[in-house]
């Protein structure tokens, strides 16, 4: 346990202080705390959602109507209403060329003009100085539709009863019945490229540590005073440590941001932003995995590094590595949006897949718990198997110098 433990605060303490680690540290911090900053941003500090939708409409605009047939009688009072920021003025149909001089001189200023369209239907004409001026014609319309619409059933002889039901929009609520939201389902991916970067980053750096002190001959110190295993279970610890130091920093941060800068009520297509999907016990198991998952992969990549003499050569011995932990996320990743739930339970169960798709799974659905302690037991199986496989390799090829080790060359070393 002491030899292990020596290697385990060697291997943490010499990449705790290397600037990569707390370059990305710092850059991460900034990217959450900016993420977090956009929703308030763009929300206009909080404003009500009664405040005018357009911000280049002032409250001094001035918006001259045209209706010289009387199209649509109320014209003018249902637009003030829907645009209340804007004042209306009753405008002379001969006087719109001095209208459109005044939008070149003043953007405030706009027009709009009801004529006769197809059909018999009346055409609404919006002039503004230039498209980021003005009132939207669509906007215009849409007020005016609903009046319009009215007066011609009123004129037809219709109640004011029955023209009311049939301008009425249904009312209508969307009732989610599953345990998938919008909230879940973004916070699933991102929890799934988090666990892609840590057994890709974290493995790496298990991977350089051991390259470098090959190349500096410090492992045969290392070797003499402590058996290869502890070496391997030493760095693999350190590495583990370190990235959940480095997580947990994340996710602290990421949480006061959320408290603090997302403001109340903020939704993403119209359904609330929350964690609800987050909780105790879900949270707890994603950890699990995580931790399963990067003892998975740590392993594979300690034997990469073992089997190089020069970091030069690094990248190209972890091909093998990079490619089962790329294909396992890309699998899971297509795997998890899929409705079949027998491939799913197919990923949950391979160890290579399930520290992948799992985060999502427990947050966006009801796993059974014959399923989770299924996927927890083969996968704590593949750890056990390949933590043997990988101390036989590693303890077989770390004092080896000279030309990287293939995989046939394995099997003439004596461990």
């Amino acid at each position: 346990m002491k030899e292990i433990l020596a290697v385990f605060l060697f291997t943490f303490k010499d990449n705790i202080r290397k600037k990569a680690f707390i370059i990305t540290t710092v850059l991460v911090l900034v990217l959450i705390v900016a993420a977090c900053a956009i929703p308030a941003l763009t929300s206009g500090g909080g404003e009500s959602e009664e405040t005018p939708a357009d911000p280049t409409v002032t409250k001094d605009s001035v918006c001259y109507l045209l209706d010289p047939d009387g199209r649509i009688p109320g014209a003018a009072e249902v637009l003030a209403a829907a645009f209340p920021s804007v004042e209306f003025r009753e405008g002379e149909a001969g006087k719109l060329d001095e209208y459109k001089q005044a939008m070149q001189d003043d953007k405030t200023v706009s027009a709009v003009e009801i004529t006769a369209g197809e059909d018999g239907l009346p055409l609404v004409r919006v002039y503004s100085a230039d498209f980021m001026s003005g009132l939207s014609a669509s906007d215009v319309s849409e007020a005016l539709r609903t009046l319009y619409v009215s007066n011609v059933l009123s004129q037809a002889g219709v109640s004011a009863d029955i023209a009311q039901i049939a301008l009425s929009d249904l009312p209508a609520e969307q009732v989610m019945v599953g345990k998938m939201d919008i909230s879940g389902y973004v916070l699933g991916i991102l929890l799934v490229a988090i666990m892609f970067f840590a057994v890709y980053y974290y493995g790496y750096g298990v991977a350089m540590s051991v390259a470098a002190e090959k190349t500096s001959r410090v492992m045969e110190t290392l070797v003499i005073s402590t058996k290869p295993s502890r070496i391997l279970f030493g760095k693999c610890l350190a590495m583990g440590v370190l990235g959940l130091c480095q997580l947990s920093l994340f996710l602290i941060v990421g949480a006061l941001c959320f408290q603090l800068l997302i403001p109340a009520g903020f939704t993403i297509g119209g359904m609330p932003l929350a964690l609800s999907s987050f909780t105790l016990s879900s949270g707890l198991l994603i950890l699990v995995y995580f931790l399963l998952g990067y003892a998975l992969y740590a392993m594979i990549n300690s034997v990469c590094g073992a089997t190089v003499s020069r970091t030069e050569d690094l990248n190209s011995a972890m091909m093998p590595a990079v490619l089962i932990s790329v294909v396992s996320f890309y699998a899971a990743y297509v795997v998890m949006l899929m409705p079949d739930g027998g491939v799913k339970r197919i990923m949950t169960y391979i160890p290579f897949t399930s520290p992948f798709i799992m985060p999502f799974r427990l947050l966006n659905e009801t796993v059974a718990a014959a399923d989770i302690l299924i996927s927890v037991l083969l996968l704590l199986a593949g750890i056990v198997l390949v933590a043997f496989v990988s101390v036989r390799l590693y303890s077989a090829s770390v004092l080896h110098y000279g030309s990287r080790l293939k995989l046939k060359d394995f099997f003439r070393l004596k461990a």
